[in-house]
């Protein structure tokens, strides 16, 4: 064996104590580049786990209720000293912001959902559920001009799937997995693959920018 003050130091780059790790060499590479070459595959790996296996889809059911649970409501905490309001004016204004926002997005028949299934409880329970085993979420805010009722704005639930390069091609160094970026890795655009079941995205994709002319994220 090896002396005990040895032992105990740091020997992340060594052989491991009976050289288990001796064949094992890993590239230093940046996220980027350790996960994008593969990140459909292994994403599809992920879901039909989680698809398919019970201990792997209870188990990202129970991270759902561990944190979102049944009820997903707002705290609404404004600075009304910052926005020079009395206190007892902010606590009403307090009140009716709340009121508002669950007879909006917890409302019967999914208000904020575009496609009508889902409340806001729903929307971030089914986040949750797919961040974990595919690390990301995609929503679009969508103007509803056709409703009558009093807020118009509603959400799409993107499949993180659909965010990918045209062709599926390995993309470049302002390009990667779908998300155009700039020279600070900020993102720019998503290429969203259309939507053409049963064909699984033929080869037609839209570029949607991150933010309209006017600021308002697209």
């Amino acid at each position: 064996g090896a002396p005990l003050r040895e032992s105990m130091g740091y020997s992340g780059g060594g052989t491991g104590f009976g050289g288990q790790l001796t064949d094992w060499m890993p590239g230093a590479e940046s996220v980027d580049a350790a996960l994008l070459p593969s990140l459909r595959l292994g994403n599809a790996r992920a879901d039909d786990l989680v698809r398919n296996n019970g201990i792997a889809a209870n188990a990202v059911s129970l991270h759902k209720d561990h944190i979102v649970g049944h009820l997903f409501l707002i705290s609404y905490r404004p600075n009304w000293q910052y926005l020079g309001m009395r206190e007892s004016a902010a606590r009403s204004f307090i009140n009716e912001v709340e009121s508002a926002w669950t007879e909006y997005c917890d409302g019967i028949f999914g208000e904020i959902d575009i496609e009508g299934k889902r409340t806001f409880t729903e929307f971030i329970r089914e986040g949750v559920g797919v961040h974990a085993f595919n690390g990301e979420i995609f929503l679009q805010p969508v103007w509803d001009a056709e409703t009558t009722q009093l807020f118009r704005t509603r959400f799409k639930a993107i499949s993180p799937k659909r965010i990918d390069t045209p062709g599926h091609a390995m993309g470049n160094k302002q390009l990667r997995a779908g998300v155009e970026v700039d020279r600070n890795g900020k993102a720019l655009a998503y290429h969203v693959c259309d939507d053409d079941w049963p064909l699984s995205g033929a080869g037609q994709w839209t570029r949607i920018p991150k933010y309209l002319p006017s600021g308002r994220p697209a």
